[in-house]
């Protein structure tokens, strides 16, 4: 059984409002990966990790032929990171930073994302 992993930084820049609108896509990220539990690989865990302050994000998940809409997902800086196990057939996942209020003005706190498969 062997694992695999992808590390990557959320762009600075606020993609969505508080309320979910889209402020501008050129500040998401869009990771396309094999679909779990699929050939080779097992299941797959979409972590998040910040530092300097907490952080919300937007996230999105293609799977089986359709988007799921933007989640909120609040990531903690003084706590463990955010981690969700990924649901089978999905091809893509869109990630945005989202303002925590309509004042939200902490664009640019770092970040991470983690995309962990599991061998079968």
């Amino acid at each position: 059984m062997s694992n695999s992993f992808q590390i990557d930084q959320v762009p600075h820049g606020f993609a969505f409002t508080d309320t979910n609108g889209l402020i501008h896509y050129k500040y998401t990220i869009i990771l396309s990966v094999p679909p779990p539990n699929a050939g080779p690989w097992g299941d797959a865990w979409l972590s998040f990790g910040c530092a300097y302050g907490d952080t919300k994000l937007g996230v999105s998940i293609f799977a089986n032929g359709s988007w799921g809409g933007v989640q909120p997902r609040n990531v903690p800086d003084n706590g463990g990171r955010l981690g969700e196990k990924l649901p089978p057939g999905t091809q893509k996942i869109l990630i945005g930073r989202m303002k925590k209020n309509a004042a939200d003005s902490a664009d640019d706190l770092p970040v991470s994302v983690l995309l962990e498969y599991l061998g079968t």
